[in-house]
């Protein structure tokens, strides 16, 4: 089943124009075969479940990805799952798309699911629907919005090794600092203007750990350090490392340390069991 909405534009911006978009719910063995493709070009996303495209090889696209077809390049991509798979998708017409974006055609890019992402193209559809006023530039101020976006989180999943450490290392330098607090993983992916999963594989991949791994770490070496002075309950010591628990805490401290904390003390402090 395919649900289409189409433009009938006569205005441009930067020599694009909109030619029709819609949303595709590809059920099992749907195959599109194109050998000679369309005389506009094609921004495909794939939302959920998956698509094979036949390039030079066989590519799997899952959800999040993405692809570009150039007017006449072969189009050959078929579902073969047994689930429905659902896509979004834009025709357009402009003079040369590298002009603009440093994206290249005929190429699957793997991205992590958005559903912003989803949320754009929707907006696409609606406004070529209603055709209110001053459609035609509020769609393409959307599809720009689309192409800025996959263009920069291509860009990110492609940063030297170097930089993608230093942008790990400010989070690790604010991990260290502030142990305690509750930032999650994606308030760290911000930090480095990542995608929360990208950002999840670099740090593991430099660090070794994740983000949550190290914080925990960090918070259990202060507690040991912590637990030496007396005047300090375990559960004052678990509150002010970050943990919400003592009973976690406590778990987790005897994971890395062998020991309760309470042990752990008054072996530190030479007290008798």
């Amino acid at each position: 089943m395919k649900f289409s909405a189409y433009a009938e534009q006569k205005e441009t911006v930067f020599n694009f124009s909109l030619v029709s978009c819609g949303h595709i719910f590809a059920e099992p063995k749907r195959e599109i075969r194109r050998p000679n493709g369309r005389d506009d070009w094609l921004l495909l996303y794939i939302a959920k479940g998956e698509d094979t495209f036949y390039f030079d090889e066989c590519v799997i696209a899952k959800a999040g990805s993405f692809v570009i077809f150039a007017p006449n390049q072969k189009q050959h991509h078929i579902n073969n799952t047994d689930h429905t798979a659902e896509f979004y998708y834009v025709h357009f017409k402009c003079d040369n798309l590298s002009d603009c974006f440093a994206l290249d055609t005929s190429k699957v890019y793997e991205l992590n699911f958005s559903r912003q992402i989803c949320n754009v193209f929707e907006e696409i559809i609606e406004e070529t629907l209603n055709k209110a006023m001053f459609y035609e530039k509020m769609c393409l101020y959307k599809l720009m919005h689309l192409f800025c976006a996959f263009e920069r989180e291509v860009a990110h999943n492609n940063l030297p090794e170097k930089e993608n450490y230093d942008r790990v290392a400010r989070v690790i330098q604010h991990i260290n600092k502030y142990y305690n607090s509750d930032l999650a993983l994606l308030d760290y992916a911000k930090m480095c203007n990542m995608s929360k999963y990208h950002f999840l594989r670099v740090f593991s991949g430099i660090v070794g750990k994740t983000p949550l791994e190290y914080k925990n770490n960090i918070r259990l070496e202060h507690s040991a350090e912590l637990l030496i002075d007396e005047k300090l309950s375990v559960e004052e010591i678990s509150f002010i490392v970050g943990y919400s628990s003592a009973s976690y805490f406590s778990s987790a401290f005897k994971k890395k340390y062998g020991v309760s904390p309470k042990k752990y003390q008054q072996r530190k402090l030479g007290e008798t069991p």
